[in-house]
């Protein structure tokens, strides 16, 4: 399979489930939801979506089950869009990127904090 595929395919992907959490999700642990990644095997059967809460005291438990018990949805909205023959099954990972900027951001102000006379 052509990886120009695959990126492709994973942009839209990545794209659609955005645009269903932004516009047509009405579950609110999902709210504070951003996706930050797609991952797609080679052969277009599996895609792992990754996520990070915008809100910290979110709960990433409730937000994590959620979304797999809403996967079924966004598999069937990802099939109107790609139009594909198979719809890859997907399933959802906690990216902990943006807890880690959170954390580095903490660090840089208490430096500066301590810097300052």
């Amino acid at each position: 399979m052509s990886t120009r595929r695959v990126a492709r395919v994973e942009g839209l992907i990545q794209n659609e489930v955005s645009r269903l959490l932004l516009l047509k999700i009405k579950d609110p642990r999902l709210k504070s939801i951003v996706v930050t990644g797609v991952k797609i095997t080679p052969d277009l059967k599996r895609a792992r979506i990754y996520y990070g809460l915008l809100d910290a005291q979110a709960d990433r438990t409730a937000a994590a089950l959620a979304l797999e018990r809403s996967s079924g949805f966004f598999r069937r909205e990802i099939a109107q869009v790609l139009k594909m023959r198979f719809v890859p099954e997907i399933g959802f990972e906690y990216d902990q990127a943006l807890d880690y900027g959170r954390h580095m951001d903490a660090i840089f102000e208490d430096l500066e904090a301590h810097r300052k006379p």
